[in-house]
């Protein structure tokens, strides 16, 4: 198993950094986090680089507030965090991936495609299809999608695929699940929040990539054992917690109750602190789940008879999963993203204009 650390360390980093954007006043609490922070894949800057090249290929992301919006975000720096051991070729790969899939939220949540369900409907018909193996039209989101997608799944197994096909549906999905709860005024469980999250901050497609920055592809048995899904459904939710923390500024704005410290102050009437508070806790839980599924997994690989190659690899594709929880926490407190007031976008002028400007 790999080591832990017991610590506790503060939101906004070790050093005491930046707050998140629209927090000043709050105490910031001390996360439970045993995970030892690490350098950042020393091959990021050749990836930035060759994420430039990417760009360009496609024609993403060529206007300046298209690539100012891409410079606060470091997207070359949290897969670096998140990924500290994976090989140049498969940095610069996850790179491209992690940018295609914050360009893609950058155009959901701040353009036009995700204020209205049609628009958010016919905007995911473009995308979605190119998953069932349909050829990518004109559009330049589709191009890119299309492309990476063939590389992430190149020579993987078709247990691998199917995973990550999945994942990036829901993923997708999930922009017009919450815009239709929006417009709706549904407003859901804490409970069933959590999961929604972990969804649309896009964790599980981020997990599967831990399999391509360690080298590994797990046996289908293995993607099948309930202490397998209960550890990624943990780490999703304390990604997408963790992450709430930093957007509050944003979800505020948005005005809806899609951020969890917004939903507690809404069904329990708790003050600001007190729902960071309880926040907090609930990333606690989710790291004693963690730890608790871990343990099982490991027992349920011996109880199923899994050959110790393939429990080498388990046990490399948990410590992944551990880079990457830490990876995504250290990242936040140096991303200008979290840590500066969000810049507004007109909701009728798309961010990065991906798709057609369609009625």
């Amino acid at each position: 198993m790999p080591q832990e650390t017991d610590a506790t360390t503060l939101l906004s980093g070790p050093e005491s950094g930046p707050v998140p954007s629209g927090m000043d006043g709050i105490r910031m609490p001390a996360v439970h986090l045993p995970f030892a922070a690490h350098d950042p894949n020393p091959a990021h800057p050749q990836a930035q680089a060759a994420l430039e090249t990417w760009l360009d290929t496609f024609g993403i992301c060529q206007t300046p507030a298209s690539r100012e919006s891409l410079q606060r975000t470091r997207i070359p720096l949290i897969t670096a965090l998140a990924y500290p051991r994976a090989s140049p070729a498969a940095l610069e790969l996850l790179v491209q991936w992690a940018a295609w899939t914050f360009i893609i939220d950058d155009e959901f949540d701040d353009g036009p495609d995700g204020q209205d369900p049609t628009r958010c409907a016919k905007a995911l018909a473009i995308l979605l299809p190119i998953l069932d193996g349909t050829p990518p039209g004109q559009a330049a989101s589709a191009r890119a999608f299309a492309e990476t997608l063939q590389r992430l799944t190149a020579d993987r197994s078709a247990g691998f695929c199917r995973m990550l096909r999945g994942d990036i549906a829901a993923y997708l999905w999930s922009y017009y699940e919450s815009l239709v709860d929006q417009r709706a005024q549904r407003v859901p469980t804490v409970a069933a929040y959590r999961r929604q999250r972990a969804v649309a901050v896009a964790a599980y497609t981020w997990l599967d990539a831990v399999e391509i920055a360690a080298g590994v592809d797990l046996p289908e048995p293995v993607r099948h054992f309930s202490s397998f899904r209960d550890l990624r459904d943990a780490i999703g939710q304390y990604v997408g917690l963790h992450n709430d923390l930093w957007s509050l500024e944003r979800d505020q704005a948005a005005g809806a109750f899609h951020n969890a410290v917004l939903l507690l102050q809404h069904h329990e009437q708790l003050p600001l602190q007190e729902a960071v508070d309880a926040v907090n806790v609930m990333l606690t839980d989710c790291v004693h789940t963690m730890h608790h599924a871990e343990r099982d997994l490991i027992a349920q690989l011996e109880a199923a008879d899994i050959t110790r190659a393939a429990r080498d690899d388990v046990l490399a594709c948990i410590t992944g999963y551990r880079h990457f929880v830490r990876g995504c926490f250290d990242y936040h407190y140096q991303a200008r993203r979290y840590t500066t007031a969000h810049a507004s976008h007109n909701s009728e002028s798309a961010p990065h204009r991906l798709f057609p400007d369609t009625p």
